[in-house]
């Protein structure tokens, strides 16, 4: 009897291991140098841990198209914790170069997580809130289920038809994703053609599998 119950507590133990059931530490959430080659931590942009809502929505609000309070106060309603990482790439930080935003969002079930997923997808998707020469397009990430990706630029040549002086050309590949109950999304951003899709691919590609090897 003794020997069937070590047998059974050994076997639980693997297939919740096995299906990811415990998520990586809040400060292996985010991706590293290895999975993102040729970053640094930013200097100047630092990362931070949120642990409720209300300290979620002003820090989380900077990173949305469309930062409506009531909507993200429903939506988010079972966060337990949030999270910010901010690389860039280079030997010497340009606030204008290339740089990695990631967050981490960890809802209180799996479901809360997958409704956030798609309203985070369609934010990433919407126009600018005042007129800009953004366009915005999806793609499709490999190897990641049910991840969703988005692509918007602007071009000098964008803005420059659209009449909007004011902006900065700008490129930015978005990618979301769950794993179990925590919600991830990586933007890869900078001035246009200093980015690609291939090159976000790679890194959301080395990252999840970082993420679901334990």
């Amino acid at each position: 009897m003794r020997f069937a119950i070590r047998l059974l507590v050994t076997l639980t133990t693997v297939a919740l291991v096995a299906c990811g059931a415990e998520p990586v530490p809040v400060e292996q959430r985010f991706p590293t140098a290895a999975e993102a080659p040729g970053t640094q931590p930013d200097p100047v942009e630092k990362g931070q841990i949120v642990e409720d809502l209300d300290e979620f929505i002003p820090a989380f609000s900077e990173a949305l198209i469309d930062p409506d309070r009531e909507e993200i106060t429903t939506v988010f309603q079972g966060l337990e914790r949030a999270g910010l990482d901010v690389r860039f790439f280079g030997d010497t930080h340009d606030p204008h170069g290339p740089h990695l935003f990631s967050w981490f969002i960890e809802h209180d079930s799996e479901d809360g997580a997958r409704s956030a997923l798609d309203w985070l997808e369609a934010d990433s998707k919407k126009p600018c809130p005042h007129s800009c020469a953004t366009r915005v397009s999806t793609f499709d990430v490999d190897g990641i289920p049910d991840a969703r990706g988005v692509h918007r630029i602007a071009t000098a040549e964008d803005i420059e038809a659209a009449g909007t002086g004011s902006e900065d050309p700008s490129d930015s590949y978005w990618v979301g994703f769950t794993v179990g109950s925590i919600v991830y999304t990586v933007d890869l951003h900078g001035p246009p053609g200093s980015v690609s899709e291939e090159q976000a691919q790679k890194i959301v590609s080395a990252f999840y599998e970082r993420l679901t090897s334990g």
